[in-house]
């Protein structure tokens, strides 16, 4: 009986001390967190070192993805203004982008 009294007592004080020794206070918790404006200053930079993607990028993306699009000489520029727009539409893309795939087909004819 007495033996295990003395492995109760041991094993209270280990996790007595495995508790304690985990145990963090709440200022140390929050003492390296970054505050909200740096938060908000890195999240502005890195939406800052984001490329803009180029015309051929986003022809790759966009167009070759649906179906092979036609080389850039079957159409003269007025045409791949009409078929830019006639896609634009069809695909959702945004003008600017819409702009950029239009001019580096035109580059290619």
């Amino acid at each position: 009986m007495k033996n295990i009294k003395i492995i109760y007592f041991m094993l209270l004080f280990f996790s007595f001390i495995v508790f304690e020794g985990c145990k963090t206070s709440e200022s140390n918790l929050y003492t390296n967190m970054p505050s909200s404006e740096e938060v908000n200053r890195s999240t502005t930079k890195r939406a800052e070192v984001l490329v803009e993607k180029s015309g051929a990028q986003l022809w790759g993306e966009n167009c070759v993805r649906c179906h092979n699009a036609p080389p850039p000489q079957a159409y003269s520029n007025e045409q791949w203004d009409v078929i830019g727009q006639h896609m634009r539409v069809r695909a959702n893309i945004s003008k600017d982008k819409t702009e950029k795939i239009i001019a580096f087909i035109k580059s290619a004819n």
